[in-house]
């Protein structure tokens, strides 16, 4: 089998929009890897051959796979993809700033009522003037939500019988607790946030710099953290900025939830085999998809490029264990690996039609009205429920 990889740009929103471009014409390539959100959309697209398909044709048992990924992946009994790569998100925090403040590096917040009492406490030590940092990107505001149990979307969370049709945000008191939050963190002078763009890492400098102390990131940046913190980090990769890791001492620790216990959602990417190859391609795609999902590939996405793995029983190999115990993004991508485990198979996530751009970009703007533009909270949720509500009624009607 050879495989030719073919990046699409900084971001999926640039994938999408190229898969969607080349639709009408099929001329698409034998496999797509997307993120999390598109899994409604690829399997109404009508190119994607079902993954559960290939499984059972290949005498492969989904019970070697994670329950989560696989619950989540799946719409109507059919699981979609033909790989999986789960990723989560962690608190990554400065130590040396928590002990300046006086507070114990080895006790981290776990709820974002923790994060606020640990801003408070560093701001007012003169640590850092805005200790908590935040991309506004709606894809945590999404794990927030369904940590805390609240849908997104009408039809049970998109993975109803029936047609999703309305947002569940305008009258969502987890939603409004969560934007609150943010505005009353803003308005005290704690948070700095950073509009949600591809490709940027101002999130990042602000910690490298030393600027802030807090920030809520995806599990998938824990190798590139390491490798800047050895010194290992092309400036390339993060903008051409010129920080030094010199005097850093990062921590990370579980995602700090709405509501206590660190719940979250299913995060990630997933990989699509397209049915619009000739048959000797499809087979040769699965070939290779076959490869990445067996256990000394599953190590090799998890030790170098920080996804957790999905075939049961990787996580118990004496190198993951190794890994785990012997270096800085091992032991934070352990954290990850047992909250992502810990997600209710039954809540995995929202599961919707329009999803990424269409409805984050909604999402972006409603935390933009009221942390950027000076709007308010309520004001944000309702025009975004209007708007999402548009968006599927529009894809419902397609």
């Amino acid at each position: 089998v050879q495989v030719r990889l073919e990046s699409q740009g900084a971001g999926y929103g640039e994938l999408k929009r190229k898969f969607q471009t080349a639709l009408p014409s099929g001329d698409l390539p034998a496999l797509i890897m997307f993120d999390d959100t598109a899994t409604l959309e690829m399997a109404d697209s009508g190119v994607v051959l079902p993954g559960a398909a290939c499984f059972a044709a290949a005498g492969v048992d989904l019970d070697e796979f994670s329950t989560v990924a696989t619950s989540y992946y799946t719409i109507d009994g059919v699981f979609w993809p033909v790989s999986a790569s789960p990723a989560g998100a962690l608190l990554y925090y400065n130590r040396d700033h928590f002990i300046l403040a006086g507070l114990d590096p080895d006790d981290p917040p776990d709820t974002l009522a923790d994060v606020r009492a640990a801003a408070e406490a560093i701001a007012a030590a003169g640590v850092a003037e805005r200790p908590f940092v935040h991309e506004l990107s709606s894809w945590m505001t999404e794990f927030w939500l369904t940590g805390a149990g609240s849908s997104i979307v009408d039809n049970d969370n998109g993975r109803g019988p029936g047609e999703t049709l309305s947002a569940t945000l305008a009258d969502n008191p987890e939603a409004l607790e969560l934007f609150t939050w943010f505005d009353d963190m803003q308005e005290a002078g704690l948070l700095e946030s950073v509009a949600s763009t591809d490709g940027q890492v101002d999130q990042y400098l602000a910690l490298a710099a030393q600027r802030s102390s807090m920030v809520v990131e995806s599990t998938g940046a824990a190798t590139s953290i390491e490798a800047f913190l050895a010194g290992q980090l092309d400036p390339d990769d993060i903008g051409g900025a010129d920080v030094s890791p010199s005097g850093l001492d990062i921590a990370a620790a579980n995602f700090p939830g709405l509501v206590p216990g660190n719940a979250t959602q299913m995060g990630g990417a997933a990989w699509y085999l397209m049915n619009t190859s000739p048959p000797e391609v499809q087979a040769a795609a699965f070939d290779f998809m076959t490869f990445m999902n067996d256990t000394e590939a599953q190590i090799e996405l998890l030790t170098g490029g920080s996804y957790v793995p999905w075939r049961v029983g990787v996580l118990d190999e004496p190198a993951v264990v190794d890994y785990f115990e012997t270096s800085l993004s091992g032991g934070w991508l352990e954290i990850a690996a047992a909250q992502i485990d810990s997600i209710d198979p039954a809540f995995p996530g929202p599961l919707i039609g329009p999803y990424d751009p269409d409805v984050r970009e909604v999402i972006e703007d409603a935390h933009d009205s009221f942390l950027l533009d000076g709007g308010t909270p309520q004001d944000a949720l309702e025009r975004a429920q209007s708007e999402i509500d548009e968006l599927l009624e529009e894809y419902a009607s397609f």
